[in-house]
């Protein structure tokens, strides 16, 4: 929401992207890092994402150059003007960069390029993820841990001290659907390092302390998407547990015939306790029994907004499906396309005013148009290659990431948390970490097997 925050982010994401640059003196092979430690930019220009990157951020540069709408504000009021642009370029809209525009957009695409170009080229030891694995799940229970203590106190500001717009906060995200993904993310990443040490732990290479320290976590960050009062954080929350318990069964039964693996068997009675525990929380709390009940006795009603908007984004996306309307400009030209809809244009005598289609899966290409969407649909069909190629769903780390991945992209399919930098930052950064840490386990299994074969 605020700039200063996101000029920040992009701050640290440059520092950082300058520091991997860097050349490094060191060199050597590593058991967990394929081939020798070389020049990062070397390994940058060899990274599809960093060139797909590159294009998509200059095309919302030339948004910003190009502007084919001006924003006009008068008192309380507000209008967009058309101007004088080459009609063939992307184009977008001259507004406030405070309130919206392409460069705003740019700030927060161009820190994910940044940081997610710092971590492919500067990270090339599975140590260094686990180590940004652990960080990002211990502040994400620091976060969890606060809004739980929020939620006791029954404050009405951030930190007890902040008056947010929004008295449904949680945490430090104003809006609880974001936190809920944000959550469900940390969720999956902890999930995914309690089952990896677990196996660690059943060869004998540690203790069990650490699988059942990162799964009381993982326990603990789902109570925190609990308290967020989502409905689709909650219900995903409830698929990711599902799955992820089934798979570590399953994978248990298949390993241990009958249940011998008593440190396994210990780790899913843990986990099964924190869900059926985190399911009695929900029953008993009467705001989030409220709101599911709400939207199981009346479908249809509960969803009508969004549908409604979902179908003006449809509108407006097929008026200008090739060049989009701009890169963070959504919120300008869609009050033509509700005004449609006189449902959710009006409510009473006030009009609505939408900021975003809450499905990001329409505003993007609505923004960005089919030109825009290729670099990105690029980068994302690479990521899947690349997590196919090294056999994912071997790994505990990126199974599990991959799934909280998909679940987040699932949410933004009725919501819109990918206009939330948080989310946006960290679901690039783990989707990048699942990738390298399949390919860095890949490379030490192949070196591991051979030992084993002599033995």
């Amino acid at each position: 929401m605020h700039a200063w925050s996101q000029l920040t982010s992009l701050g640290f994401a440059i520092v950082g992207f300058v520091l991997v640059a860097l050349p490094r003196t060191e060199t050597g092979n590593f058991a967990d890092a394929p081939g020798a430690i070389e020049w990062p930019a070397a390994r940058l220009l060899r990274f599809p994402v960093f060139w797909a990157g590159l294009i998509l951020l200059g095309y919302i540069a030339v948004q910003g150059f190009n502007p084919a709408w001006r924003f006009i504000r008068v008192a309380h009021s507000w209008w967009i003007e058309p101007i004088d642009h080459v009609s063939w370029l992307p184009s977008g809209v001259d507004a406030p960069f405070v309130r919206s525009n392409p460069w705003r957009a740019l700030t927060v695409d161009g820190s994910l390029w940044l940081l997610v170009c710092a971590v492919w080229a500067g990270f090339l030891r599975r140590k260094s993820y686990h180590a940004l694995f652990f960080i990002l799940v211990c502040n994400a229970f620091s976060l969890a841990l606060l809004g739980v203590l929020q939620k006791v106190s029954g404050t009405d500001r951030i930190f007890w001290s902040y008056l947010p717009s929004n008295t449904a906060f949680i945490a430090s995200f104003i809006y609880p659907n974001h936190a809920g993904a944000y959550f469900n993310l940390m969720v999956a990443l902890a999930a995914g390092l309690a089952w990896w040490h677990r196996q660690r732990a059943r060869r004998h290479l540690e203790n069990p302390g650490q699988a059942f320290f990162f799964m009381f976590l993982a326990v603990f960050t789902g109570l925190a998407v609990i308290s967020t009062y989502s409905r689709m954080s909650v219900v995903l929350l409830l698929v990711l547990m599902v799955l992820a318990g089934g798979a570590f069964g399953l994978g248990l039964f298949r390993r241990a015939g009958r249940i011998r693996d008593r440190l396994g068997f210990l780790l899913l009675t843990v986990a099964l306790a924190g869900v059926i525990g985190t399911g009695l929380v929900v029953l008993r709390t009467a705001q989030v029994w409220e709101r599911l009940a709400d939207q199981v006795a009346h479908p249809v009603a509960f969803d009508r907004d969004r549908t409604l908007a979902r179908q003006a984004t449809r509108d407006m996306l097929r008026d200008r499906w090739l060049l989009g309307w701009g890169a963070g400009c959504f919120r300008y030209n869609f009050q033509d396309y509700i005004a449609k809809y006189p449902e959710i244009y009006y409510d009473g005598d006030r009009r609505m005013y939408w900021e975003h289609a809450h499905d990001d899966l329409l505003e993007f290409p609505a923004e960005l148009g089919a030109a825009g969407m290729l670099p990105l649909t690029g980068i994302l069909g690479y990521a899947g290659w690349q997590l196919g190629r090294r056999r994912f769903w071997r790994q505990a780390v990126s199974c599990c990431i991959v799934l909280g991945c998909v679940l987040v992209l699932l949410h933004a399919w009725v919501d819109f948390v990918f206009q939330n930098p948080a989310v946006l930052l960290t679901w690039g950064v783990l989707l990048v970490g699942a990738v390298r840490w399949a390919e860095l386990d890949q490379h030490r299994n192949r070196l591991i097997s051979p030992v084993h074969s002599n033995h």
